[in-house]
């Protein structure tokens, strides 16, 4: 074997090496993303399913209450956020002395439900 066919299989094992090691990287890469997003799925639904997650309630007059709105992720109805009341959801739907409120549907609830999970599960 010549000297360049030497250096030439050298330069082939080293590059196969370094092939194979960077598949093996991304295939551990894949494993962690989809273990860690099956995590963020769970902490969400966490946070939906808390009864103590933070909601608004508004309490200045004006049309009767039919709504409530996320805390976290407030819809753009949430102007000025001293005209409501923060309140854990299981009380926000009692709120009302006339009505069963219900979630606004315009709230970012499935974002304020992985924000409260994650507060759940001691995370910032």
């Amino acid at each position: 074997m010549s000297f360049a066919d030497r250096v030439q299989a050298l330069r082939l094992r080293k590059l196969k090496i370094l092939d194979d090691h960077n598949k093996r990287i991304q295939k551990l890469q894949r494993a962690l993303n989809s273990e860690l997003s099956e995590i963020d799925r769970e902490i969400s639904q966490l946070g939906d399913a808390s009864a103590r997650l933070p909601c608004l309630v508004r309490i200045t007059p004006g049309p009767e209450l039919t709504v409530y709105h996320s805390a976290d992720v407030p819809c753009g109805r949430v102007h000025n956020r001293q005209n409501f009341k923060v309140m854990p959801e299981i009380d926000a739907m009692d709120a009302s002395p006339y009505a069963y409120l219900e979630r606004c549907s315009a709230c970012g609830w499935k974002r304020a439900a992985k924000i409260h999970g994650n507060h759940l599960i001691g995370e910032v």
